[in-house]
């Protein structure tokens, strides 16, 4: 297996550009990783909402393993486990992840479309699928798969979060 990587870089406040845009000097996308792990807190997943996402600590569930946060701009609310998104199991391009002591999982469908457009980020699709469902905890989300196909609005909003907008 030959392991592709790439310098990603975003035009403008733009991911992505237009043939024959005129192209302003580009800066460098965020490592999905930083965006998540940001000691300021996470950036808030709604769109056009720079907030930051702060733990609510009296609102931990020791049975769920889930942190709440809180946005200090929009107030909405989300989850984060504290000892991250653990992979289960996969089948193709389906993934199942759990979280802390919780028998509770999150399902992650990723489309070959989606794979291959992170590939060309230097992001290989189990990234892709942990970054997702971290993500969508974050969203608020603990029961509805993560449907990551192209096209799909989840799939916009996932891809615009990591872009930085």
């Amino acid at each position: 297996m030959v392991h592709r990587t790439a310098e990603v870089t975003v035009q403008g406040n733009e991911c992505s550009g237009a043939a024959g845009d005129a192209a302003p000097p580009s800066t460098p996308v965020p490592c999905p990783e930083q965006i998540l792990k940001d000691p300021d807190g996470s950036r808030c997943p709604v769109q056009k909402c720079d907030g930051r996402m702060k733990v609510c600590a009296a609102e931990y569930d020791s049975r769920s393993g889930l942190e709440s946060l809180v946005c200090t701009k929009c107030k909405h609310r989300g989850l984060r486990s504290r000892e991250g998104v653990i992979p289960l199991f996969r089948g193709g391009h389906e993934f199942k992840f759990s979280y802390g002591p919780s028998t509770r999982t999150v399902t992650v469908v990723l489309s070959s479309a989606a794979v291959n457009l992170w590939g060309t980020h230097g992001v290989n699709e189990e990234q892709v699928a942990k970054l997702a469902a971290e993500w969508t905890l974050l969203c608020g989300n603990t029961k509805k798969p993560v449907q990551l196909g192209l096209p799909s609005e989840e799939f916009a909003d996932f891809y615009l979060y990591f872009c930085g907008k």
